[in-house]
């Protein structure tokens, strides 16, 4: 009998696993499936050869899924920093429902008074978008007053933080979709990358790639490019650079600094009576971050720049399909709300919520007291760039001090900025396809 509950218990344990990646992950390996190292980007793309448009290779961006027309889609973008919502807007115009997207308005909930910020705010991005309007705080302050804007029990609001620097053109559908489905659930997040509970998800999907800081300058000037495969290589110690600790307590060795692949996979060492209880892999940043929303994945700088360099190699060889799964429930679990879909209703009933914390209310408190879940719709992708303890660590010499926030500027201005309309030929048309189209005629 004993021996059935265990062959029992595996077959479920099996099927769970299957139901998650839909048969369409690999199985972890931080070089990917058949690979021998990160330099298999290269196969990909011609190092430096940008003379032909570009095109991802691997699998189609996925398809814009079909949205039944029941109520208003609001953006709720958290405003406070215009360098990082310089970036924000390009997506946010490729999700106006004029532009082919679901956003009827975008509301930008502004809580600063730098003025610069607020001048940006009001006079370039106010004046030329329509869709667009501010809402001051009023009686309430901080992230709690910043939710005083929402009014309309029947509309589904898209939270977003500023610094949202990436989203894929069916994440807001898909999160609509799974609302509009599933109307037993509290809220919907989309699958972001660097959201730390997830990031521990992600690690155990296999898509972070070995990456190590470069610890000096390097002897010529650096270009501007988003591109993984141009990045030299590493050829440091298999386990890190000396003086290097991948528990984020090292400050970044310079500012602008960047992370290279590391192209030629380590050897194991072999095992002796020392070793034999080490980590058989090298000890990477990512290998420290835990299913918590406070432990490593939220102040671990080196495990975010990681990750961060993971992504855009993936971006670039058109494999984000490898960070999908269906459905993933935290079962009352606290999760980071960086891009949340939520009725409004659910906020109207309980505001002014009855604690400052609106993350842990919407996420924990209120979904248990209804008994109603927070999911995340992992075909709906997006990037979040920073935490406070990432950003901040070191006197700003952390994630900070890393070259990637000019990375994702790049991509945004190359891919995505330039195409504000979705093609009108089909309505899953990425930006990438519509910066091929028009290099093709």
């Amino acid at each position: 009998m004993r021996q059935v509950s265990v062959v029992a218990l595996a077959l479920v344990f099996l099927f769970g696993v299957y139901t998650l990646l839909s048969g369409d992950t690999a199985s972890y390996n931080l070089y990917g499936p058949g690979s021998t190292g990160a330099g298999d980007i290269n196969g990909a793309l011609t190092h430096g050869d940008h003379s032909k448009p570009w095109s991802p290779p691997g699998r189609p961006p996925p398809a814009t899924p079909a949205v039944k027309e029941t109520g208003r889609v609001v953006g709720l973008v958290f405003f406070g920093r215009r360098d990082h919502v310089k970036i924000l807007d390009c997506y946010l115009q490729r999700n106006l429902k004029v532009n082919g997207g679901l956003l009827d308005e975008i509301i930008f909930s502004v809580n600063t008074k730098d003025n610069d910020d607020l001048a940006y705010l009001d006079n370039e991005l106010l004046p030329n978008r329509p869709q667009y309007r501010k809402y001051a705080l009023e009686k309430h302050k901080g992230w709690l007053g910043q939710w005083g804007c929402v009014t309309e029990r029947d509309t589904i609001y898209i939270k977003i933080d500023d610094d949202v620097i990436f989203v894929e053109d069916n994440t807001i559908a898909t999160m609509v979709n799974t609302l509009r489905e599933k109307p037993d659930l509290f809220a919907v997040s989309a699958n972001i990358v660097n959201n730390p509970a997830l990031s521990w998800v992600h690690w155990h999907l296999g898509v972070f790639e070995p990456y190590w800081p470069e610890m000096t300058p390097p002897s010529q000037p650096l270009n501007a490019s988003w591109r993984a495969s141009e990045l030299p290589s590493y050829k440091g110690p298999r386990d890190g650079p000396e003086g290097f600790n991948p528990d984020g307590s090292t400050p970044a060795p310079f500012k602008g600094h960047r992370w290279l692949p590391v192209r030629e996979k380590p050897e194991i060492p072999a095992p002796t009576e020392e070793n034999k209880k080490a980590f058989p892999d090298p000890p990477y940043p990512v290998t420290k971050v835990t299913y918590d929303a406070f432990g490593p994945s939220l102040r671990n700088w080196g495990a975010a720049a990681q990750l961060h360099y993971s992504f855009l190699q993936h971006v670039e060889r058109g494999e984000t399909w490898r960070y999908k799964f269906k459905i993933w429930d935290y079962q009352y679990d606290r999760v980071s709300i960086n891009f949340f879909g939520i009725r409004g209703g659910d906020i109207i009933d309980v505001y002014p919520f009855p604690k400052g914390d609106d993350e842990g209310y919407l996420t924990v408190d209120r979904p248990r007291e209804l008994r109603r879940h927070v999911v995340v719709a992992g075909e709906g992708l997006a990037v979040h760039f920073s935490f406070g303890p990432q950003y901040k660590a070191h006197d700003k010499k952390g994630l900070a001090d890393t070259d990637l926030f000019s990375r994702y500027q790049a991509y945004a201005d190359e891919m995505v900025c330039p195409f504000p309309k979705r093609s009108s030929n089909s309505s899953s048309a990425s930006p990438q396809q519509q910066q091929q189209d028009a290099n093709t005629h």
